[in-house]
């Protein structure tokens, strides 16, 4: 394929649609009322197909950014997109909850973690002049998404019922991935942009040596960095995961203006993610990452004294903010500690931890809510979480210093 100036554009809008795709599994809980009244399940048990998908798309990370390297992103894409569409097709036909877990827990989770990393570390590999905003507008096309494709998914809910609306959704995703997949094509090595000229600390970042993954795991700032995003993660999704239930109970507003509240954090998210990009290019990866955490921090504390509706609302827009730039920052970062060429895999192994805090985030603050009534303790634990996250932060830049010397 001949590169030209427009190639590295048209994998950004390749990776930028199938991400408002494959982030399908944020409007799941649309499905959760009219399949639980359906076939008598528990909330609970529905609940933890999602905690399935979420732990599977994490986990065969590694291998998505494996293939992708090996073969080609295309290829990659593909394999994950049998699985990603099938998994929500056949989840159209689960009727009982071992099936829903198998269907959209392993086979959905599965293809959408296959995906993931065969895409954004491929986009940002044609951007190393602005890897900070291209990955914000990368993630944005995930907040974007939903706000996209959920009312469509009621309307399918509606008109035709939640296991009809899966099967179409699944037979929508196949074409609209399948349609762009081949514009996402590898970044050939070495490669540079047209007329660009990298400063002096972007050609050190350029030139950093490459490790592979049994070299990435032999040095200690990938342990430290795969500890901090557990942290910084599961502080953020110990509030996200409880916005509607908080407002309720502790703000007393009604399930309405509850939802209303889950819909500015969205949005704020995606602002937060754009927003975090440019930050990213300009205050550069470290800097960003503190600046993410603190905020998270601050957010937290702001949150045990909060009694009325308007200050809640700021507390969430902040939280919805920074927690919004953390996959944006973290994202470059594995880039230029590590090096280019095993960068796929090399991101698909760390994001493992985005997993682990993922299903670690949800408990801590459900288990302080049951033990005390009250999320005050959640939100301290969320807040000591993201200042652990900044001194681990400090830790991994002496770290990774010290690795180039």
């Amino acid at each position: 394929m001949k590169i030209t100036s427009k190639t590295r554009w048209m994998v950004f809008a390749g990776v930028w649609l199938q991400s408002l795709f494959t982030s399908a599994t944020a409007f799941f809980s649309l499905f959760s009322l009219p399949l639980t009244t359906q076939f008598g399940w528990s909330s609970s048990d529905f609940s933890m197909a999602y905690t399935i998908y979420m732990f599977v798309y994490c986990a065969v990370g590694f291998f998505g950014g494996y293939l992708a390297e090996k073969l080609q992103p295309r290829v990659a894409i593909y394999i994950g997109l049998v699985f990603f569409a099938g998994g929500w097709f056949l989840t159209g036909f689960a009727a009982s909850i071992p099936q829903l877990y198998l269907f959209y827990g392993l086979f959905a989770g599965a293809g959408a973690g296959t995906i993931y990393p065969a895409c954004l570390p491929t986009a940002l590999k044609w951007f190393p002049d602005k890897s900070g905003s291209i990955s914000g507008l990368v993630q944005a096309g995930a907040a974007c998404g939903p706000f996209i494709m959920s009312p469509i998914a009621q309307w399918l809910i509606d008109s035709y019922g939640a296991q009809m609306a899966c099967r179409i959704l699944g037979i929508v995703f196949l074409i609209g991935v399948g349609a762009v997949a081949w514009m996402i094509v590898p970044c050939p090595e070495g490669w540079l942009p047209e007329g660009w000229k990298p400063s002096t600390t972007q050609s050190q970042e350029l030139n950093r040596k490459n490790y592979n993954i049994p070299q990435m795991v032999a040095t200690p700032v990938f342990w430290v960095l795969l500890i901090m995003f557990i942290f910084a993660n599961a502080a953020g999704t110990m509030m996200v995961s409880a916005t509607s239930p908080i407002a309720q109970n502790q703000i007393g507003q009604s399930a309405m203006t509850a939802a209303m509240c889950v819909s500015a954090m969205t949005l704020f998210n995606m602002i937060g993610r754009i927003s975090f990009g440019f930050i990213y290019d300009k205050l550069k990866g470290w800097n960003s990452l503190i600046l993410v955490l603190l905020l998270n921090g601050i957010s937290m504390l702001m949150l045990t004294v909060a009694k009325s509706l308007p200050y809640f609302l700021v507390c969430v827009a902040l939280v919805g903010f920074s927690f919004g730039g953390l996959l944006v920052v973290f994202a470059p970062m594995v880039r230029i500690i590590f090096g280019s060429r095993f960068y796929n895999r090399n991101y698909g192994l760390i994001f493992i931890g985005y997993g682990i805090g993922a299903f670690v985030g949800p408990k801590i603050s459900a288990s302080f809510y049951d033990s005390t009534g009250s999320y005050v303790m959640g939100y301290i634990g969320s807040a000591i979480l993201a200042a652990a996250a900044i001194l681990l932060v400090l830790l991994a830049k002496k770290l990774a210093s010290n690795m180039n010397r």
